[in-house]
């Protein structure tokens, strides 16, 4: 408890006071490097990076009309070639694509990625060139061991949080007649949801079909269905609910899961029709929020900067706020997750590792990365806390959904299960939950027939060895409850 009040007490230090950071430092110590490397020889002074990165957030690498991309270029001599990347796993990527130097992976990739060789081993390079503040903590970073690290190795640089976040339409949560409304039919209050059955009764409340009005647009299609179980099962015990026991056997077939499962497939009644269709992704679901036509949506920090747009329907009408979470034994233990988290990783087969890690060092800077963040066009999110306070994030995010954000830290959970075979987990996890959702299997099944899956992708890969990487894993996880 006493390193959980520490923790808040940096967080609201940050909303007070500005936060002292290494300036522009980490970004001049990289380009002094990178002089070397060419006055030595050792890197040809016209070499170019190649960078693939996702549609959405090539802007951040750019900067506002290519500022950060010709500052990059006048002060260090290296040219950048960024260029979009297909919509591609990053596992299938990195087999098909070996002509880059640096692209994004998201958190639960690194497991597949780090254990076939296919990212760079970055602590060497960190242990030469820093971030000063080292392995332990690399100050101002929001949650490295998490976003950063695979198996006690740095393998990636953060570029993006994606920590998922709820937002609700606040107009019709303050909205009187509602409040009445929902007193008499539930008796109790309206106001923000603290549980995931609160949030429950919430969306069968606002949820108006013949209107054209959904009570969630909680995404439900197959390839990101892990995403918005996981939060509701790691909230089922106290710290956590966890994947695995301690002989590497999944825990996901009992009550916890089940409630868990349960609770995920209860929106689907309240949702717009072709949730549960394939490829009906964000692309589907976040523009039907966007428009006014939803009570409820779960998304990244990115869905405060789209909501709060001039063209926005819903400017000025929602609210952000941590993900509810369960009662357990009295105590409200309230997780979160990565749904998403595009960080920066080197390919193993990159010719130039040195000059790309100098190049991620610069990026990540906290003034240059706070720019990045800051660009209208681009989705990377604040990874670093003096994004929190920085005016033109702010203008951006709103500071309501920043402090959401920071409410969020202490209750997020690394995203995926962290073990070599991570996409074939997490795929026989989707596909069940997309048949529990077309009511193929009852949730109970879906926990069951996904345990018997898992039981059979760990012995493929050793019991032994798998449960090595997962005490390694679990060591991520909160170590507190949280009440806030």
């Amino acid at each position: 408890m006493k390193n959980l009040f520490l923790f808040f007490a940096l967080v609201l230090v940050l909303f007070l006071r500005p936060l002292p950071t290494e300036g522009a430092e980490q970004a001049e110590q990289a380009v002094k490097a990178i002089k070397k490397l060419i006055a030595d020889g050792q890197v040809p002074p016209d070499a170019i990076l190649k960078i693939v990165v996702k549609q959405g957030n090539i802007n951040n690498y750019w900067g506002n009309d290519q500022e950060l991309k010709r500052e990059w270029e006048s002060q260090t001599g290296i040219r950048l070639d960024a260029s979009v990347r297909p919509q591609l796993a990053d596992l299938q990527f990195f087999q098909e694509r070996d002509d880059f130097d640096i692209t994004v992976a998201r958190n639960r990739s690194y497991a597949d990625l780090w254990t076939q060789g296919l990212i760079e081993d970055l602590t060497p390079l960190m242990e030469k060139y820093g971030p000063s503040a080292g392995a332990a903590g690399w100050d101002g970073y929001i949650l490295p061991r998490l976003q950063a690290w695979y198996n006690n190795r740095l393998v990636a640089i953060p570029a993006d949080s994606d920590i998922a976040l709820l937002y609700l339409r606040n107009d019709l949560l303050s909205d009187q007649k509602q409040q009445q409304k929902y007193l008499q039919r539930f008796h109790r209050k309206l106001e923000i949801p603290q549980t995931w059955e609160e949030y429950q009764r919430q969306v069968e409340f606002f949820h108006s079909a013949e209107d054209g009005f959904f009570g969630n647009c909680e995404q439900r299609e197959e390839l990101t269905a892990w995403m918005l179980w996981m939060p509701r099962y790691a909230s089922q015990a106290d710290p956590n609910q966890y994947l695995f026991d301690q002989q590497m056997h999944p825990q996901i077939n009992s009550p916890a899961g089940i409630a868990a499962t349960e609770n995920y497939l209860a929106t689907i009644p309240f949702a717009p029709p072709e949730i549960l269709k394939i490829g009906k992704n964000y692309s589907y679901s976040l523009p039907i929020f966007l428009r006014g036509n939803c009570y409820s949506y779960i998304l990244t920090p990115a869905g405060a900067k789209l909501f709060h747009l001039d063209n926005s329907a819903v400017k000025g009408k929602f609210i952000t706020t941590p993900l509810p979470g369960t009662r357990v034994n009295g105590k409200l233990i309230r997780r979160s997750t990565f749904i998403y988290g595009n960080n920066l990783v080197i390919s193993a087969k990159s010719h130039q590792k040195e000059l790309a890690y100098l190049y991620l060092l610069w990026l990540s800077d906290p003034d240059i990365s706070a720019r990045s963040v800051a660009v209208q066009k681009g989705f990377a999110d604040p990874y670093r806390f003096n994004h929190l306070q920085d005016p033109k994030v702010i203008a951006s995010y709103t500071k309501q959904a920043l402090q959401a954000l920071a409410d969020s830290i202490p209750m997020t959970v690394p995203a995926g299960t962290g073990l070599p075979g991570d996409s074939e987990y997490l795929a026989a996890l989707d596909r069940n939950l997309l048949r529990a959702g077309r009511k193929e299997i009852s949730a109970a099944q879906a926990m069951q027939e996904t345990t018997l899956e898992w039981e059979k992708i760990t012995e493929r890969f050793g019991r032994d060895k798998q449960l090595n990487y997962w005490k390694i894993f679990r060591q991520q996880f909160p170590k507190s409850s949280t009440n806030k």
